[in-house]
């Protein structure tokens, strides 16, 4: 909270310190960049001036001051030495501006085509051509005066670029200069040089005046004075004459050289010394604006200085009682998030009663802001456990919700298959009793989605038995309930029996896994189910031959099998993996799915030791039989069958009936009656023609075969099976009855 501010004090401490120091070392380097090059530079323009005026002379017709156009390259060749050796200069080239770099560049680059211009003149190129070369050189140059008029304090600048306008109105002079001198020594002027005459003296007379309302109130009197004298009204009487004189021969004009050096020289020597006055008090002037920052950046950069350090000392004294304070409402939340937060939620989830106001005990840390904050923290913790505990019984209420559906749902499906269980002993018809056996068969399939809603909401499926189960009729059981059963085979499965605790859940483990195999498996293949004993249980492998599953997605699968999550709605599609975990961890059952060599998966269920009873335990204790068929020749099963007869055309009916057509013992009627008179189920009749084989699960022929037995036996049997199955409707209708009004 404090640092930001510190970091931000001194940062703009500082940003004040370098922009002030900034403007004072630009203001004191002027000085070195004017030794450095804007004098050379002027000094330099000057000389090229008088080369100019010379060469152009000489090229109008004065062939005899050739050897003065010699002697004067060679003056202004040593200024252009002088330049470029100071222009290059190390000192220079640190504290020059961008600009003024530039600047110094371009006038390089126009110097080196000066010898090509010479060239041009000693070839006796036209006097206007190469007078404007030599124009464009000096142009060039003043570029460097004006980016030294590039100052931070804007009354030196403003100074300086009034100096700056005074140098180039004296080229506009010296350029009038140089047309007068070609006309008159030429003896013609012509339209070209009126032209340019007009232009150049239009130029000065409106530059010179703006130049100067840039300089003191001081210099624009010396100004006025030099105006008003002798020698600048003689000079703009001679330029009006001009002016208003139409080309044609110089004569004709009134152009007299001697005339016109006479009132020229005195203003433009009057110009440069006002000019040079001026400079050098515009460097005055910027070393001491200079030194006046420097001093004012010393005192105030001094008196921030005390400042930042008094604020740094307070700070770290204000932010260490700060951080204590803070220190203590970070410790107490995270106390909340790791610690008494989950453990609220945790027993919640077992069902234990939270006192809200014990788990949430108020932090006092004052009134101030920082106090505010641990009073909204504490409105938070008291928020944040009483929406837990809500949450909480919201997540009962719906599982209470998903409960009662689920056992009204049980109750309505145990009725239907007790309903349908009648209707199968009543019905003798093959075509009816296979529609019964595929309703049978929906029926417990939805039993089996309701008894997930069961678990969905924690509790345990209403289903149990007393005695040890089988295991191998605890797999046909989970085979039953699902709806690709007849692809599924069974291979070998060892002795050994489920405790009656445990057979429902197992079954419902099994089924889901199974399914699952089924589901995304090719139709035209199968599913292999085998188990044997092992020294820590009973092992059962669920092999299926489809697509398998990336090593992610396994170890994945394998992670929720292994540490069950809450439940997630969102996360629907795998119910059956959640059911099967919910499962396996109520009951210790280890459940590990791995690649299949046939490129799908294999689950492998590990019954823990305590869920298995050997079969030497089991003498003695009779073990619940899961077979749909009848225990004699006489009996009625009693027991209701998890396998259903299969609802496909290869199914028969299985119930009692009376002799067929031929009353054989050998059962000569209908094709599908055995010895007795019995319908009998013909095998893979329904199955494609992949999953045709001896292996598949089904009930063999022999499971039907019954002992022999007479006319007279059967009508017996069947008397009494009648006078059964009458008592059981009669039996039947009245619970159903009472059933319905409880419901």
């Amino acid at each position: 909270m404090l640092a930001i501010p510190i970091v931000m004090l001194v940062a703009i401490w500082l940003f004040a310190v370098s922009v002030t120091l900034e403007s004072a070392l630009d203001l004191r380097n002027s000085k070195l960049t004017g030794d450095k090059v804007t004098e050379p530079a002027e000094a330099m323009v000057e000389q090229l001036q008088v080369e100019r005026q010379l060469t152009t002379v000489y090229l109008a017709g004065g062939r005899a001051d050739a050897a003065a156009v010699r002697e004067q390259r060679a003056k202004s060749d040593v200024e252009i030495a002088e330049f470029r050796a100071l222009a290059t200069d190390r000192d220079l080239q640190d504290v020059a501006s961008a600009e003024t770099k530039r600047a110094i560049v371009t006038v390089t680059e126009a110097l080196d085509g000066l010898a090509q211009l010479r060239s041009l003149a000693d070839g006796g190129g036209a006097a206007g051509t190469v007078r404007q070369g030599y124009s464009a050189i000096i142009m060039a140059t003043y570029a460097i005066g004006e980016s030294a008029t590039n100052h931070r304090d804007s009354d030196v600048a403003e100074e300086a670029l009034g100096v700056f306008v005074l140098g180039l109105s004296r080229d506009l002079f010296s350029q009038e200069d140089a047309l007068v001198a070609e006309a008159a020594t030429s003896g013609q002027f012509t339209g070209a040089v009126h032209t340019e005459l007009v232009t150049v003296i239009g130029q000065k007379r409106l530059v010179l005046p703006y130049g100067v309302s840039l300089l003191p109130e001081e210099a624009q009197q010396r100004y006025q004075a030099l105006v008003s004298g002798a020698a600048m009204r003689r000079l703009a009487a001679l330029e009006d004459r001009l002016l208003a004189t139409a080309p044609g021969s110089a004569q004709a004009a009134g152009i007299d050289l001697g005339q016109w050096r006479a009132a020229f020289d005195p203003v433009n020597e009057e110009l440069k010394a006002f000019r040079s006055q001026m400079q050098r008090q515009n460097v005055q002037a910027a070393r001491d604006a200079s030194d006046a920052i420097f001093l004012r950046l010393g005192v105030a950069g001094l008196a921030g200085l005390v400042a930042v350090v008094l604020s740094l000392v307070l700070s770290v004294r204000i932010g260490r009682s700060l951080a204590r304070r803070l220190d203590g409402l970070r410790v107490a939340a995270l106390e909340l998030a790791d610690e008494r937060l989950p453990s609220v939620v945790s027993r919640l989830r077992r069902g234990v009663a939270v006192d809200v106001a014990a788990e949430v005990p108020p932090l006092r840390l004052g009134t101030d802001e920082i106090g505010q904050v641990g009073e909204a923290f504490n409105s938070v913790q008291r928020t944040a456990v009483a929406s837990a505990v809500e949450e909480a019984s919201v997540r009962q209420g719906m599982n209470e919700v998903f409960l009662n559906i689920a056992r009204r749902s049980q109750t309505l499906l145990h009725r239907q298959l007790s309903l349908l269980d009648g209707m199968e002993r009543r019905t003798s018809e093959p075509e009816d009793l296979a529609d019964l056996f595929r309703v049978d068969h929906l029926a417990t399939r939805m039993r089996r989605h309701a008894e997930d809603l069961v678990i969905l909401a924690g509790a345990t499926p209403g289903r149990g038995w007393r005695n040890p189960v089988p295991v191998v009729d605890v797999v046909r059981g989970a085979v039953s309930e699902i709806e690709d059963y007849a692809r599924v085979q069974v291979l070998h499965v060892g002795d050994g029996a489920v405790v009656g605790r445990a057979v429902g859940d197992v079954i419902h483990l099994l089924a889901e896994l199974v399914e699952n195999a089924t589901v995304f498996s090719p139709p035209h293949t199968r599913v292999r189910v085998s188990g044997q004993s092992v020294p820590n249980g009973f092992v059962i492998e669920i092999e299926d031959r489809g697509l398998g599953m990336v090593a992610e997605a396994i170890a994945e699968a394998n992670r929720r099998l292994a540490e069950p999550p809450e439940f997630d709605p969102a996360s629907s599609a795998r119910l059956g993996l959640f059911v099967v975990a919910q499962l396996a961890a109520r009951h210790g059952v280890r459940v590990v799915l791995r690649p299949s060599p046939y490129g799908g998966v294999t689950a492998v269920v590990l019954l823990p030791v305590d869920l298995v009873v050997a079969p030497a335990a089991m003498e003695g204790v009779a073990a619940e039989s899961f077979s749909w068929l009848p225990a004699g020749p006489a009996a009625v099963p009693s027991v209701r069958r998890p396998l259903p007869v299969a609802p496909d055309p290869d199914v028969v009916a299985v119930e009692p009936d009376s002799p067929g057509p031929d009353g054989g013992p050998d059962g000569g009627g209908d094709g599908g009656r055995g010895r007795q008179g019995l319908p009998r189920r013909v095998r893979q009749r329904g199955l494609a023609p992949q999953l045709q084989d001896d292996s598949t699960v089904v009930i063999g022929a022999e499971e039907l075969e019954a002992p022999a037995r007479s006319p007279e036996e059967l009508r017996r049997m069947m008397a009494s099976f009648q006078a059964g199955t009458v008592r059981g409707r009669h039996a039947s209708a009245g619970d159903a009855g009472d059933t319905g009004r409880g419901v």
